[in-house]
């Protein structure tokens, strides 16, 4: 979360985050659709998914690992389904992700997973305390290869 938010209550998490993705989703949609990353072992929650239409046939697709599931393959196992679900299922022609600058670990997994870095927005985003710079990545259809290992 150190990227993502400042420190909130519960309540606040609860009623502003994750309340509003627990509505019903179809293509179209002002919200997010969200979905668990969980063990396939146990069913164990590790993490959250998702994406949201910001244009016509573009999305934004957003991922959270829980602290201790971080560097296993996780991320890059999601972001793999949910690129096909968004790209095969749902016929998105480009996905987009914003990463707060700094993020070497999400930058490194997007280029590894075939998202390419198409800019900075300097001082995008307030964090910590500071403006900071976001970094823009972006996959379109014809870039994406379902048989990828990543």
């Amino acid at each position: 979360m150190a990227y993502i938010a400042d420190p909130r209550s519960d309540k606040e998490i609860r009623t502003t985050s994750f309340e509003p993705r627990l509505l019903p989703w179809r293509k179209g949609e002002a919200h997010w659709l969200c979905l668990v990353i969980a063990l396939k072992s146990s069913r164990a929650p590790v993490g959250v998914t998702g994406f949201i239409e910001r244009s016509s046939g573009v999305a934004e697709v957003g991922f959270i690992l829980a602290a201790d599931r971080q560097r296993m393959g996780y991320g890059a196992e999601s972001l793999k389904a949910i690129s096909r679900f968004a790209f095969i299922a749902q016929g998105y022609r480009k996905l987009s992700v914003t990463v707060t600058a700094a993020n070497i670990a999400s930058q490194r997994l997007l280029l590894k997973s075939g998202f390419r870095q198409e800019g900075t927005i300097r001082q995008n985003y307030y964090l910590n305390g500071e403006w900071q710079d976001d970094w823009i990545f972006g996959l379109l259809a014809d870039e994406y290869n379902d048989s990828s290992p990543w």
